[in-house]
């Protein structure tokens, strides 16, 4: 038997977990104790003054996009500070095809989040989502980027894991000059204007750090390892009778209700006015320049960021079947602290030759209170009966990055340096781009804690009577939950241009490794009593406290473990060579081929971190299992794009692009561990598929875009995806009122449809008069998709159905206006998406459908001189509820509120 030794002390294990996969053998893996990961350097930044037009900002960003190899899209940190945005997320939603689930998740053309891969300045990052290993975009705020692109085209010096598109987040560069800023902000929002539901919490809250108030007790930690993970009063017993010596229940019993003391109990709700939005942001960088040529620069930007929000937010949840008899509403109270730190240094000769060193810290942490009351048929409200649950959830967030990366060019100041020694002007062009990345994503909820109770309630008015919390072992459940990954990844890329007449070429070839590894372990308590009676009378506060729990009369207990294979350890690596030509003929066409080879090794495994052997945490699997669990391929990965250019085709200038590529979606690493867990956010009891197998993608795009004389523009782009062997979430058979969920291999699907964007100047409209200022943009997808789940998941309603979480429609619209003297600009910014499936029904019952989302921004900008700038945001003017129909009952309803903010700027 193989065994995979889990020390329970560890909190950040798996800073790797390779993966060898020779044959149906696979050693043992080991997860060993990782120290405490340093705190990575904060990214290199450039402090952009945005005083520029805004027509302007989004035609400075048109020369990448004609410029590019395949079809891309791409917004500019004007772009996104006009319109107001804060964060990655909120900004891409705002381009063609893209639409946003839940804040967090890009979904480009379609596709679901595990189509769309991240990267920050070309390397690969880690999640720190529990239930995704793709990268929740609210993680970035929108101040360290420089540019967001999406490229939609798959290109071959890209990584083979493409599906609607990959993301890569520019972070700003360095300055060319001194450059300092200072910035203050405020705001609220219309639903967090009442009290907000507050408890006693710890020290470092305004932080987004808990400071061990709430986290797993020492006295627990120790005893799991003494009494070798059973902290039952019998498990408690049998280990103290291994001393040999005589030991009497009740020692066993008071030991156990001492250990349930340890637990955070401070828990009651008050109500408390919420304090306005704050956010701070300073940054300040400079360049050197050396040499009498000053050919040499040396520069360094710092940036530091901090936000704090308060929300109120309510969710009414009903059932699809008995709305009026099962439902229940969740008033939620949400602080969300926001810290950046950034830094960056550089070097750079003649614009031929840069070495950066970037890093970044990010903490995004979300502190929420919520209250929840409901009925069901065991609770009924004409019994005079009410469910109650009290819950506290914090979540803290962090992604730590260190990145070096060179780009080293043989242009004229490299060739005349180097001429006393060698003559290389006949190498003229030849460069050489290299990087290294190191990241970091964890995810800590140091305590998630639930509060189960049943209200006395007055069956004709419900007027409460009385609370109890409920009579049962669980009644208060604690949950521990620690995430991390991390990714090492470092390529080349070797290029050399040709030029023959009026022809030219460009030939390059590259290496890409990255390695990634993810520990999620989860520890779950709960506590209570069956003994019912006037001590559960009360709110938990009221009822846990020391002298209640201690009294043996009451018979409070401490019991933990939840499913038994709530953790998991994973890891994964590619190994990939790349080839590329890129051939421009005449300034007519141009053709660029494209072949990647990927050797791609994964191996997932469940841990039981309460299965002891002594004082060691153990997994026993057999080694026959191990190869199972294990997955390894290799392949090659095609790409083809043609351009046609025509200057004057009904345009100053005209492209028409061809892209056809074959790539590949592989499963998530908990998709594919053999490990059942409890999502956090849903509830769910989650189970991972070994078997899973990859989805390979055929992707076509045909673009044709028309460029005019002023920076107006029309693209109008064709696309269609076909999948084979599709990977779905869908709901398994579960009990009771337990909500199951899996992932199966659907046998096909297809993704079509067409985008158009443009821009507009609207000075036409009075012959270059007082409409001069203003301009429109916008963009229009319209898609269809189909799944075909074949005979994988018996039980669904729909065999064919659209893709989850796909939506026909979507739409995006800007009115913007500069004052020809820069002193003001406005935009009012349209965001709609059509109805998506959320879930899936089964046997019968209808598919869920999370209806059309409709919001409107306002942002306005004043510069009364260049060094000071005052903007005021106007957010979700609609004020619209996300609202989910199923079988025409609105199964959930959720408000967001209008929000207003404003932010004063001092830029040296």
């Amino acid at each position: 038997m193989n065994r995979i030794s889990l020390p329970l002390a560890v909190r950040r294990a798996l800073l790797g977990l390779a993966v060898s996969t020779a044959g149906a053998m696979i050693a043992p893996a080991i997860a060993q104790d990782s120290a405490e990961a340093e705190a990575a350097p904060p990214v290199a930044m450039e402090d952009v003054m945005v005083v520029g037009r805004q027509r302007a900002a989004a035609d400075e960003i048109l020369q990448e996009r004609i410029d590019a190899e395949v079809v891309a899209d791409l917004v500019s940190i004007e772009q996104i500070s006009r319109v107001g945005d804060s964060t990655v997320s909120l900004a891409l939603r705002r381009l063609p095809g893209v639409t946003l689930v839940g804040d967090q998740f890009i979904y480009i053309r379609g596709l679901g989040e595990r189509y769309a891969s991240t990267s920050v300045n070309g390397a690969y990052v880690p999640s720190p989502d529990l239930t995704r290993n793709v990268m929740p975009m609210d993680l970035f705020p929108a101040e360290i980027v420089e540019s967001i692109s999406i490229q939609k085209g798959y290109s071959a010096d890209q990584p083979a894991a493409f599906g609607g598109g990959n993301v890569d987040i520019r972070t700003r560069s360095l300055p060319d000059e001194f450059v300092f800023n200072f910035q203050v902000g405020t705001g609220t929002n219309s639903e967090s204007s009442d009290n907000g539901l507050t408890y006693a919490g710890g020290s470092d809250d305004d932080l987004g750090t808990d400071d061990g108030t709430r986290a797993l007790p020492s006295e627990i930690s120790a005893a799991i390892q003494q009494y070798r993970g059973d902290l039952s009063q019998t498990g408690i017993y049998n280990t103290l009778l291994l001393d040999g010596e005589f030991h009497s229940f009740e020692e066993a019993q008071l030991i156990n209700r001492q250990l349930a003391t340890s637990l955070y109990r401070d828990v009651d709700f008050t109500k408390a006015s919420m304090d306005p939005d704050l956010s701070l942001e300073t940054s300040v960088g400079n360049s050197w320049y050396v040499g009498e040529a000053e050919q040499w620069k040396i520069g360094m930007l710092a940036l530091g960021d901090y936000k704090n929000t308060w929300r109120n937010k309510e969710r009414t949840l009903r059932s699809a079947t008995t709305p009026d008899e099962d439902f229940d509403v969740t008033n939620r109270t949400t602080n969300q602290v926001v810290l950046t730190g950034s830094l960056g240094v550089g070097i750079d000769f003649a614009d031929e030759h840069r070495v950066e060193a970037t890093g970044i810290y990010l903490r995004n942490t979300e502190d929420e209170a919520s209250l929840t009351l409901g009925h069901n048929f065991n609770f009924r409200r004409e019994s005079g009966q009410q469910l109650r649950n009290y819950r506290i959830r914090y979540e803290e967030r962090e992604l730590e990055l260190v990145q070096f990366h060179g780009t080293h060019k043989l242009g004229p100041a490299t060739i005349e340096l180097l001429k006393p020694l060698v003559n290389l002007a006949f190498a003229e062009g030849l460069a050489f781009d290299w990087y290294w990345s190191d990241a970091t994503a964890t995810t800590e909820i140091p305590s998630e804690m639930l509060f189960s109770a049943v209200d006395a309630i007055d069956p004709v008015t419900g007027e409460l009577i009385s609370t109890s919390i409920r009579s049962s072992l669980s009644a208060a459940e604690y949950r521990y939950t620690d995430l991390e990954d991390t990714a090492t990844s470092y390529g080349t890329k070797l290029s050399m241009p040709f030029t023959f007449g009026n022809s030219k070429v460009e030939l390059s070839g590259g290496y890409d490794y990255y390695e990634k590894g993810r520990s999620y372990l989860q520890t779950q308590l709960g506590m209570g009593t069956t003994s019912g009676g006037a001590v559960l009378v009360g709110t938990p506060g009221q009822v846990f406290t020391d002298a209640n729990i201690l009294d043996p009369s009451n018979e409070f207990g401490l019991t933990i473990g939840g499913i038994g294979t709530e953790s998991y350890l994973a890891g994964e690596t590619v190994d990939s060579f790349w080839g590329k030509a890129d051939f421009t003929f005449n300034d007519t066409w141009r053709v660029t081929a494209g072949l990647r080879w990927e050797d791609f090794a994964r191996l997932a495994v469940p841990v039981n971190t309460l299965e002891f052997d002594g004082d060691v945490g153990i997994i026993t699997i057999p080694e026959d299992e191990l190869a199972e669990l294990a997955k390894a391929d290799d392949d090659y990965y095609p790409a083809l794009a043609v351009t046609w250019m025509k200057p004057g085709f009904w345009a100053d200038d005209f492209q028409l692009r061809f892209g056809w590529s074959q790539t590949v979606a592989r499963p998530d690493l908990r998709e594919i561990s053999d490990a059942t867990y409890i999502d956090p956010l849903t509830e769910a009891r989650v189970r991972g598929n070994p078997q899973l197998l990859n989805s390979d993608l055929s992707n076509y795009d045909l673009r044709a875009e028309w460029f005019f004389a002023g920076g107006d523009n029309l693209t109008v782009s064709l696309f269609y995806k076909d999948i084979e062997n599709p990977i779905e979430t869908v709901e398994a058979p579960g009990s009771d009122d337990n909500i199951a969920l899996s992932f199966i291999n659907a046998e096909t699907a297809e993704v079509y449809g067409v985008e158009v964007e443009g821009l507009k100047g609207l000075g036409f409209l009075s012959n270059g008069g007082w409409t001069e200022p203003f301009f429109v943009s916008g963009n229009v997808t319209v898609s269809d998709s189909e799944i075909t789940i074949g005979d994988s998941a018996p039980g669904l309603t729909n065999n064919k159905r659209p893709m989850t979480q796909h939506s026909d429609l979507v739409v995006n619209f800007q009115l913007g206006y500069d004052s020809p003297n820069e002193m003001h600009s406005a935009a009012i910014a349209y965001n709609m998406y059509g109805e998506r499936i959320f879930f899936a029904g089964r046997n019968g019952a209808d598919d869920a459908m999370e209806q059309p989302f409709n919001s409107l921004d306002f942002t306005y900008s004043f510069h009364p001189t260049e060094k000071l700038s005052v903007k005021l945001r106007l957010q979700n003017l609609l004020d619209q509820d996300t609202v989910i129909e199923q079988g025409g009952v609105d199964v959930l309803e959720q408000n967001a509120g209008m929000t207003a903010k404003v932010d004063f700027s001092y830029r040296f």
